[in-house]
């Protein structure tokens, strides 16, 4: 199971994508391979758009279901960070997508590994 979770103006959304999820998504990656760069920051954009919309949405109405586009974004997020063969771009394992100032516009990633979250108490 691979993970991308977006933490927007209070809010958090998992995208959680399955191993068959995620093999469906890259057998089309490669069959798209002329109309997609898996490494291109403008594809890299799109899916991010993706999500940023689906954030903006949530903002109003907490319960709304995710998407298949919501799901393929996040698969094209994850194998961007993790299969980059640029090695600044390189981010090992499950991806955390920040809204900085909670405008969906100033935005970082990172592993959920180098991210600790505070717990209320």
């Amino acid at each position: 199971m691979r993970n991308v979770t977006y933490f927007s103006a209070g809010l958090v959304a998992d995208f959680a994508i399955s191993e068959s999820t995620f093999d469906k998504f890259l057998t089309d990656l490669n069959e798209a391979e002329k109309e997609i760069d898996r490494h291109g920051e403008d594809d890299l954009m799109k899916a991010r758009t993706l999500l940023d919309n689906f954030m903006a949405r949530a903002q109003e109405n907490e319960d709304i279901d995710q998407g298949p586009g919501e799901v393929l974004a996040a698969c094209f997020i994850w194998n961007f960070f993790n299969t980059n063969p640029d090695a600044s771009r390189v981010i090992e394992g499950d991806i955390v997508i920040v809204d900085l100032d909670g405008t969906l516009n100033t935005i970082e990633y990172a592993s959920v590994d180098d991210i600790q979250i505070a717990n209320k108490e």
